[in-house]
């Protein structure tokens, strides 16, 4: 126990007398650091906004679908239309998804024949018809209002969340919710409210727009029948394309006379994208590049100032100071100045990440969840000045430690 505080001792006077000394020789330490804060900040950056880039991308590749994403076709043999979607199709989906337990379903209809209108302006949409479970399965965040609830379907007026495409285009933004716009279908015009809207998912002048089944069938099934059906679900990774398989055939025993295709469909079926990661590398190399220059510059520094405290050094050595203690001691003034720039570096570093408007300028989007700063990033920053610092100390450290007593005093 006494070894270990006499270790603990010996710790925290060596960094007091690095401190010490840091200030002595603040002027040309500063110079020398500036180039590892800017390396240091630099490395960080660059593994952080790799993490943000990851982030949008993953929000922009889930919008299809999270990991694992099954669908499932049932097509009539008698009929040559598309993927059908009417009763008895949904009765064996459903059937078949709670005898496999799954907890994550939805159909996913779709009608591009409905044009939005409020107060003259006219917008075309797309419909999709979606169950409650679509906006967790497909990373839907509603940026105002509310998601469909199953009680929505009673309602007088149909229930509808668009994305902010609508809301922009028809000068809707900063309205309070809800509110009420036409949805004209074949020339007949349905009064719905708008109960939340999302980020946008289309591209142009086009929006979107989600509503239950039971409100589709309600009003809009008999003049615009929907172009396709699917039935989704959100199963976990391990199996899942087992899952799919098995799934397929019991569904395809409940509806003879149908063809039923069931496969997994997510980003993840063609493997992670490396670009991100590559990127990463090439600017943590520049970074590191950098470091390595500044800390040849506190290398520099560091060389020339122990030439000047060589006496220093003797007389400390007279009074005791051992081998050890004088080489650990010298050593820690290049850890402790490193391991400052370095946090000096995190901190612009989290500045510049964890700005929410410079991050969507830079990316060019929005993204619909602030990822909070990777905190390995920030440790991997800290870490590299301190082994950089530690490295810089070694050279003069073992000078400082080799220096004679009567050497030194003479000097």
């Amino acid at each position: 126990m006494n070894a270990l505080a006499r270790l603990a001792t010996g710790f925290a006077a060596a960094l007091l007398e690095a401190w010490q000394e840091l200030r002595i020789h603040k002027l040309r330490v500063l110079l020398s650091l500036i180039g590892v804060t800017v390396a240091v900040a630099s490395l960080t950056t660059a593994l952080a906004g790799a993490g943000m880039a990851r982030q949008m991308m993953t929000e922009s590749l889930e919008r299809d679908g999270r990991p694992a994403m099954i669908t499932t076709y049932a097509f009539d043999a008698r009929s040559d239309g598309g993927p059908q979607g009417d009763d008895s199709v949904a009765q064996a989906f459903e059937k078949t998804s709670e005898r496999f337990k799954i907890d994550y379903t939805t159909m996913v209809g779709r009608s591009y024949d409905q044009r939005v209108s409020y107060q003259g302006m006219t917008l075309e949409a797309e419909t999709l018809v979606v169950d409650q479970d679509y906006a967790p399965m497909h990373r839907l965040v509603i940026s105002q209002g509310r998601w469909l609830e199953v009680e929505d379907a009673k309602n007088l007026s149909p229930a509808v969340v668009v994305d902010q495409n609508i809301m922009r285009e028809l000068g809707l933004e900063g309205q309070r919710l809800p509110l009420t716009v036409d949805l004209v279908s074949n020339g007949d015009a349905v009064s719905v409210t708008v109960i939340g809207t999302a980020s946008s998912r289309s591209f142009g002048m086009s929006g979107q727009l989600w509503m239950l089944p039971a409100t589709y069938d309600h009003w809009f099934a008999g003049q615009s029948p929907m172009n396709e059906v699917a039935y989704k679900m959100w199963v976990p990774i391990e199996g899942s394309e087992e899952l799919a398989m098995h799934f397929g055939q019991q569904m395809q025993a409940e509806l003879p006379g149908f063809t039923v295709d069931s496969h997994r469909e997510d980003y993840l079926m063609w493997g992670a994208d490396e670009s991100l990661k590559q990127l990463a590398m090439v600017v943590s190399g520049i970074a590191v590049i950098i470091l390595l220059l500044g800390s040849l510059s506190l290398l520099n520094v560091s060389m020339v100032t122990m030439k000047q405290r060589i006496r220093e050094v003797g007389i400390r050595r007279s009074f005791g100071a051992t081998t050890g203690r004088v080489f650990f001691s010298v050593m820690m003034e290049s850890v402790v100045a490193t391991a400052v720039a370095g946090g000096l570096g995190v901190l612009i570093s989290v500045a510049l990440v964890s700005n929410e408007s410079l991050l969507n300028m830079v990316l060019a989007t929005e993204l619909d969840q602030m990822p909070p700063f990777p905190l390995d990033a920030a440790l991997l920053g800290m870490g590299v000045s301190v082994a950089v610092g530690a490295l810089t100390g070694v050279l003069p450290a073992l000078v400082a430690a080799r220096v004679k007593i009567v050497d030194a005093i003479r000097v």
